[in-house]
């Protein structure tokens, strides 16, 4: 009788708390594996947003600049409403004093009826401080066109011109640079090439933690991204385009 009772017995108490324990730590292994891909899912298609968005910018940006043409007027065209002037073929614009750089460039697009366009970085509006890459372009009226949203958090733009780092402080051998103005003409004996090297950070691309930051307080390398106040790395992306037509003219000015 006794080991017939000891046959038919269920658990122990203590049997049920072991297979509750792993039972539990399968579960919670298994649900934080589910997080982990579900937030790495999440992260990758913010990127993937994110970098189709930018791919359509530059893209936009790089066929415009292929189809630059020479400005022949002979006046001066800082600050008189002309284009570029003088020969010029790229024009780079808005000198920011802070950085020494030129965040901006301008250019007659013969495949828009020789439209003035500008590329710059600016600021959203006077209320949002939000940096955005805008477009002006005189077949389109005065007033200026955002090529980016606020949301796709851009740190910094610089653009420059047959390989000079954008500044006005070294300028290549083909550019006559100064703090208002650097550009190449068809009097130089290169090729016109420009370079775009954009500075963002990919929103939701956090890995640091801690406290909330601001614009200045992230390392070398982060940025602070402004929709969650945490400190995020940033992605440099660059790309040079060359003018379409051969600059048949080199030293003939």
């Amino acid at each position: 009788m006794i080991s017939n009772f000891k046959r038919n017995a269920g658990f122990t108490l203590i049997e049920m708390i072991v297979v509750m324990a792993v039972f539990l730590f399968i579960i919670g292994g298994a649900l934080g594996i589910f997080l982990s891909v579900v937030q790495s899912q999440k992260r990758l298609l913010s990127e993937q947003q994110f970098l189709n968005q930018i791919s359509y910018v530059e893209e936009y940006m790089s066929k415009a600049l292929r189809m630059a043409a020479t400005d022949d007027q002979t006046t001066d065209p800082v600050g008189d409403g002309n284009c570029v002037g003088h020969g010029y073929i790229y024009l780079l614009t808005r000198y920011n004093t802070n950085t020494g750089f030129f965040t901006g460039i301008k250019f007659l697009n013969q495949s828009d009826d020789n439209a003035c366009q500008e590329f710059y970085l600016d600021v959203a509006s006077l209320t949002d401080p939000s940096l955005v890459l805008w477009e002006m372009n005189t077949n389109n009226g005065s007033s200026p066109v955002a090529l980016t949203p606020t949301n796709l958090q851009i740190n910094s733009v610089r653009f420059s011109i047959d390989g000079s780092d954008g500044s006005a402080n070294e300028p290549s051998l083909s550019q006559n640079c100064l703090p208002s103005q650097c550009g190449t003409s068809d009097t130089d004996t290169v090729q016109p090439r420009v370079t775009i090297l954009l500075n963002v950070t990919i929103p939701g691309d956090n890995q640091s933690v801690g406290a909330s930051c601001s614009a200045d307080t992230c390392p070398s390398g982060e940025a602070c991204d402004m929709s969650i106040h945490k400190c995020s790395p940033t992605r440099v992306i660059q790309t040079t385009v060359s003018q379409r037509n051969l600059n048949v003219n080199h030293g003939q000015r």
